[in-house]
C-alpha cells in the first residue's frame, strides 16, 4: 500500500493507480490495514515497512526457507571431518540454525543503524581467528 498526502492533507493522490483508503493512526503509532488489502496481499502475522523518505510501504513478509546443508558440509570437510562423525558434526550445526538466526535477529534489532560503507559492515561480519 502505497499512500501520498498532497500539501492541504486533505486530499491523498493515487500514485499507483490502485485503490487508497484513509486510515487512522493510533497514539501508540499503529495504523488497521483495510480488510480488502489485507486479503489482496495474503498478510500473514508479518509485514514489512520501509521508508522512502516521503512515504511508507507496507509489503507482506515472504518467508524464505534457506538451506545451508551444502555451505555447512564444505566448511566441515574443510576442517577434516569425514564419515560418521561428519554426519554427527552436520545433524548438530543443522538444529543449531534457527536458533542462530533467531540470535542474528535479536541482535540486529540491537543495533539498526549502520554508520560505516556496506563494505566495512561486511568486513566486520567476517570470521577472526577468536571466532573460530
Amino acid at each position: 500500500m502505497v499512500m501520498m498526502y498532497s500539501k492541504e492533507r486533505k486530499r491523498m493522490t493515487d500514485i499507483s493507480g490502485k485503490r487508497l483508503r484513509r486510515v487512522k493512526v493510533s497514539k501508540q503509532r499503529q495504523i488497521s490495514i483495510p480488510k480488502e488489502f489485507y486479503d489482496a496481499l495474503n498478510i500473514d502475522d508479518e509485514a514489512t515497512v520501509e521508508f522512502t523518505g516521503k512515504e511508507l510501504i507496507i509489503r507482506p513478509l515472504i518467508a524464505e526457507e534457506e538451506d545451508f546443508s551444502e555451505d555447512i558440509l564444505r566448511d566441515l570437510v574443510r576442517q577434516g571431518y569425514t564419515g560418521d562423525e561428519l554426519i554427527q558434526k552436520f545433524s548438530k550445526m543443522k538444529r543449531n540454525i534457527p536458533k542462530a538466526l533467531d540470535y542474528m535477529k535479536k541482535e540486529t534489532q540491537k543495533q539498526p543503524m549502520v554508520s560505516e560503507s556496506f563494505d566495512e559492515y561486511l568486513e566486520s561480519l567476517e570470521d577472526t581467528p577468536e571466532d573460530e
